[in-house]
C-alpha cells in the first residue's frame, strides 16, 4: 500500500483541487504568456500538503524531510518535490556545502569508491539524524513528487531509503560531477555547488504513478483574482496560525557569540554540584540559554508576564520545594513529551527536569539530561562528554531552536531545531533567509 492510499478520498480530492487552482493561475508568475506547462511553487506544495493531509511541516532548512504524517504508531517522513517534464531526470536532494573540503580531498584519480562512500555516508548521517529528530522508521519514508507536462500534473510516490554503502558501483567522474549507484537509486554529486542529486524515474519498480489530471491555465488570472476576492470576501475566515505564538532561542551565548565551555549546552562540564567533590555532573545535563533581551521583547511567551513571575519568586518565603516555578511540557518533534522549566537567575535557562514524573522508557525521574539526550545525542550525534562549539553546531546545520504554543496555553510548548541565524534574525526582526 502506498502512503497516498492511507489518506482519505476526500483529502486526496481536495489536494488535487488546490493543485489545479494553483496551476490555473500560472500566468501570474510569468512575464510572457504561451507556456502550456503549468507552474507549481514548491513552498505552496508543502503548505497545501500539510494542510490537506493534516501533516506537520518539519522542514527547518536543508533537512531531508519536508512533512511528517502520522498514522497511529507509524511516523512517515515525506520529501516533496516538483519539476517540469515526466522523463527520467536528476533532481537536487541535499546540499553539502559545509562538507566541501573533506569531499574534495577524495576527488582524485582512482579514488572513485572512496568518494562515493564519503558522500553517501554524509547523506546517510544527515538522514539518520532526521530519523532521530522526528522519530521515524527508516524503512517507510517516501518522496511525494509532482511532474508537470503540457496541460497536466502527474502525482507520483517513490521510496526514500538510505544509500546502501555495501553496494556502491557504476562510478563515473567528470571535471564537474560524479555519478554512482547503490543498485536501487542512482546519484550524482556536482562539485561546483556541492549538491547531491537523485535520479527519479517513473518506470522504476519502487515508484508509483498515483494520479494524472488536467490543468486549464487561465489566460487572465489577474481579473479572476479581483472578481473572486470581492465576491467571497465575507467568507474569508481567520487563519488558525493566528492563534500560534512562535519564537526562537539561541543554542549559544547571545552576548559572547559562542557556546560557553561550562554553561548552556556544556553545563555538564561545570564544576561539581558539591563543593570539594570530584564527581562529574550528569551526562548531557544542559540548558538552552534565554537572553535577557528575549524576555524584554517577549515577556509573555513562557508565562503571562515573566517579570511579574520573577518578582514573586524573589519575594517568596518558605520551603524551597514550594517555590513557584515556570513549568510546562516540551513537545519534541519525535512525538515524545518531557517536563521542562525556565529557571536560574534572570530566568536565563530553559531545561528539562521534574521531581515527580517518570520516564516510561528508563523508569527514572526526568532530569536535566533528558533535553540534552534528545538535542545533542539522539539528533546531532554528539559523542559522550564532547564539548559543543558554535562551529560544530553550524557544521551540523543549526544554531537555534524554534518554540511555539497556542496563544494563552502555557502548559505545552513545541520545540524543534531551526536554521543557522534564526535567533539573530528573530531578535533583530529581520526577514528570514533560509539557505537553499
Amino acid at each position: 500500500m502506498t502512503i497516498w492510499e492511507r489518506y482519505s478520498n476526500e483529502e486526496r480530492e481536495e489536494y488535487i483541487k488546490f493543485l489545479q487552482v494553483y496551476g490555473a493561475l500560472s500566468n501570474l508568475f510569468r512575464q510572457k504568456h504561451g507556456d502550456l506547462i503549468p507552474y507549481l511553487d514548491s513552498k505552496f506544495q508543502e503548505t497545501v500538503f500539510a494542510r490537506v493531509f493534516k501533516g506537520e511541516n518539519v522542514d527547518i532548512g536543508n533537512t531531508p524531510h519536508d512533512i511528517l504524517s502520522v498514522f497511529g504508531d507509524d511516523r512517515i517522513g515525506i520529501g516533496l518535490k516538483t519539476w517540469m517534464n515526466s522523463k527520467p531526470s536528476f533532481q537536487k536532494v541535499m546540499q553539502l556545502k559545509r562538507y566541501k573540503n573533506e569531499i574534495n580531498v577524495l576527488n582524485g584519480k582512482g579514488q572513485e569508491e572512496e568518494l562515493a562512500y564519503k558522500i553517501s555516508s554524509i547523506k546517510n548521517d544527515r538522514m539518520e539524524r532526521d530519523y532521530e529528530r522526528l522519530g521515524l522508521n527508516k524503512e517507510k519514508n517516501i518522496y511525494h513528487y509532482i511532474t508537470r507536462d503540457e496541460g497536466k500534473f502527474n502525482i507520483l510516490e517513490c521510496t526514500y531509503p538510505l544509500v546502501d554503502l555495501n553496494n556502491l558501483r557504476d562510478f563515473k567522474k567528470t571535471d564537474t560531477s560524479f555519478l554512482w549507484s547503490d543498485g536501487q537509486k542512482s546519484y550524482k554529486y556536482t562539485f561546483g555547488d556541492s549538491q547531491i542529486w537523485q535520479q527519479f524515474d517513473s518506470e522504476k519498480k519502487d515508484t508509483f504513478l498515483l494520479n494524472q489530471f488536467n490543468v486549464d491555465i487561465i489566460d487572465d488570472p489577474f481579473e479572476f483574482l479581483i472578481k473572486s476576492y470581492f465576491e467571497f470576501l465575507n467568507d474569508f475566515s481567520k487563519n488558525d496560525t493566528d492563534d500560534i505564538v512562535e519564537v526562537f532561542l539561541p543554542l549559544y551565548s547571545y552576548r559572547k557569540k559562542e557556546v560557553e565551555e561550562k554553561s548552556g549546552l556544556n553545563a555538564w562540564n561545570a564544576a561539581p554540584k558539591t563543593r570539594g567533590s570530584d564527581r562529574l555532573r550528569p551526562l548531557n545535563e544542559i540548558y538552552i540559554p534565554i537572553p535577557r533581551e528575549f524576555h524584554t521583547k517577549y515577556p509573555d511567551f513562557f508565562v503571562n508576564d515573566i517579570f511579574s513571575f520573577e518578582r514573586s519568586q524573589n519575594s517568596f518565603v518558605g520551603e524551597h520545594k514550594n517555590k513557584p516555578q515556570v513549568r510546562f511540557h516540551l513537545q519534541l518533534p519525535n512525538g515524545k513529551r518531557i517536563p521542562a522549566l525556565v529557571t536560574q537567575s534572570n530566568m536565563k535557562g530553559l531545561q528539562s527536569g521534574s521531581q515527580t514524573e517518570i520516564d516510561p522508557e528508563t523508569n527514572r525521574k526526568y532530569g536535566q539530561s533528558a533535553l540534552g539526550q534528545w538535542l545533542l545525542v539522539d539528533v546531532l550525534g554528539l559523542k559522550e562528554r564532547q564539548l559543543v562549539t558554535l562551529e560544530w553546531l553550524r557544521k551540523v546545520g543549526t544554531d537555534s531552536v524554534r518554540l511555539w504554543h497556542k496563544k494563552g496555553d502555557y502548559s505545552l510548548i513545541n520545540i524543534d531545531f531551526a536554521p543557522i541565524g534564526s535567533f539573530e534574525r528573530f531578535i533583530n526582526e529581520e526577514n528570514e533567509e533560509l539557505e537553499e
